[in-house]
């Protein structure tokens, strides 16, 4: 029985292949890893002609040695946090505001308690009087 290979990316699908990085990204391992598994014989590759010389490119990637990604992606987790973090800026924000308004407050408080300012002599001549 042969082996289904399924295409990974455009790359595959044009015959081109994948670099070794990019099957080891494919296969979440190592691009060392995937040198291994070519000289081995355990993945199928062709030699193409590179800017330093041959390059190993990958036809094909055998199912068994790709590894599925979740389908779920979504971020329950993250927009939990998200949620609680913005009733808490809400919270934090009215009571930023109230604190404010009672600053303003004790600021004129302070204000009416304090005597206006009188020159120095002014007040020197009202005391020997």
């Amino acid at each position: 029985m042969p082996k289904k290979v399924y295409p990974l990316s455009r790359a595959m699908q044009n015959r081109e292949g994948l670099t070794i990085t990019q099957a080891a990204r494919a296969m979440h391992l190592t691009p060392k890893t995937v040198r291994r598994h070519i000289k081995q014989g355990k993945i199928p590759y062709k030699l193409v002609p590179g800017k330093y010389g041959d390059e190993y490119r990958i036809l094909e990637l055998p199912p068994d040695r790709i590894r599925q990604e979740a389908l779920d992606k979504t971020p329950t987790l993250a927009l939990d946090i998200i949620h609680r973090l913005e009733l808490e800026n809400r919270n934090l924000a009215g009571q930023l505001g109230a604190t404010q308004e009672r600053v303003r407050t004790l600021e004129n408080q302070v204000k009416l308690l304090t005597t206006p300012h009188k020159p120095w002599w002014r007040r020197l001549l009202r005391r020997k009087e």
